[in-house]
């Protein structure tokens, strides 16, 4: 048996089982894979290889117990990094683009934008499962600068954010990294997010994603709760296993998340991670931040991540008609993930 859900903000459906499936048994939490400062001469991201890319613009280093930041200058590159930030050597858009433009229904637009990648580590087989909090704040501090930078560029209207994980991380080319993507528009399910706020917050007074935290909050389809943040998984979701970090508290802008909070988002993330990893046998997998325009608008949500595990395939009903089959109910996700995340967060704080 199923049933039909609508996503809490936009029209999306969901056709989600009502079938109690057995839950993978819990893996222990000796299971840890042991990991090799290694590096691989084909990949570009690892240390002894910046000069492949292109020069880094901010680096973080560990000096005298601190993390400072430099970037590479005068052609020489920072060695013994802990996170390299640098532009794409393959970007998907460019600050030179062709001007030229064309109406409907064939419109085009030039493809104005910048194209970073964030190093996150200089471990290639460090995965963002396995990743400290430290380290994981450190990224998502850097990250935090970096697309406050750019939202400071002319013909930015979006800053995107987001992991394509793989699925074996011993192979080359595959070394930890986020990507940071401008766009001269907002993209469309930002879009359709924002307008849904706006929309409750001029007719009701209320941030709707407000609301589905203040319901989810000790709901069957939490996963983890800590300070800051809450990780749930959504009640129509478009991929399986797939959930969301929301800030508890209303904040529609990432750039103004405290240092405080930031440990506390790497510290759900990596544990939320780490647990997706343990229950799912270290998944390939997307994650996506989805934050408010910075530039002058209207148009705001309060601002999460989403991470999609690729556990299935999409058929012609997924992508031809935007209807998405989950053989796993999300309240079923959130007991499993559940799980697997707090054994990662008590053994995180060194309980057994």
């Amino acid at each position: 048996m199923s049933e039909l859900r609508k996503d809490y903000f936009t029209n999306r459906i969901a056709l989600v089982s009502t079938r109690k499936e057995r839950l993978a048994k819990p893996k222990t939490d000796n299971a840890v894979k042991t990991l090799e400062n290694k590096t691989f001469t084909d990949c570009d991201f690892c240390p002894g290889n910046e000069e492949k890319t292109s020069p880094a613009d901010m680096v973080l280093v560990k000096k005298e117990g601190a993390l400072i930041k430099l970037s590479d200058e005068e052609g020489e590159p920072v060695h013994h990094w802990a996170v390299r930030v640098f532009p794409s050597n393959n970007p998907a858009v460019s600050t030179d683009p062709s001007p030229a433009y064309s109406d409907r229904p064939l419109y085009s637009e030039p493809a104005y934008g910048h194209h970073y990648i964030v190093v996150a580590t200089p471990n290639h087989l460090e995965s963002f499962a396995e990743m400290s909090p430290e380290q994981l704040a450190s990224v998502l501090t850097v990250v935090q600068d970096k697309v406050r930078w750019l939202y400071g560029r002319k013909k930015v209207s979006y800053v995107a954010v987001f992991i394509d994980a793989p699925e074996d991380s011993s192979k080359t080319n595959t070394h930890p990294h986020l990507q940071i993507l401008t766009l001269p528009r907002l993209p469309p399910i930002i879009e359709q997010e924002a307008l849904a706020v706006q929309k409750s917050m001029y007719d009701l007074g209320i941030c709707p994603m407000c609301t589905v935290v203040n319901v989810e909050t000790g709901g069957p389809r939490q996963i983890l709760s800590t300070d800051h943040f809450i990780a749930i998984a959504p009640w129509a979701p478009s991929h399986v296993y797939e959930f969301w970090i929301f800030p508890k508290q209303h904040q529609t802008s990432f750039l103004k998340a405290t240092q405080r909070e930031i440990a506390d988002l790497s510290k759900i993330l990596r544990c939320t991670l780490g647990g997706m990893a343990k229950a799912l046998d270290d998944p390939e997998f997307n994650l996506v931040f989805h934050i408010s325009s910075e530039k002058k608008t209207t148009r705001q949500v309060h601002w999460h991540i989403e991470v999609y595990p690729k556990k299935s395939r999409w058929g012609g009903i997924e992508r031809g008609m935007g209807v998405f089959i989950n053989p796993i109910s999300p309240e079923q996700v959130a007991e499993e993930l559940g799980e697997y995340s707090r054994r990662e967060f008590a053994h995180m704080i060194g309980v057994k």
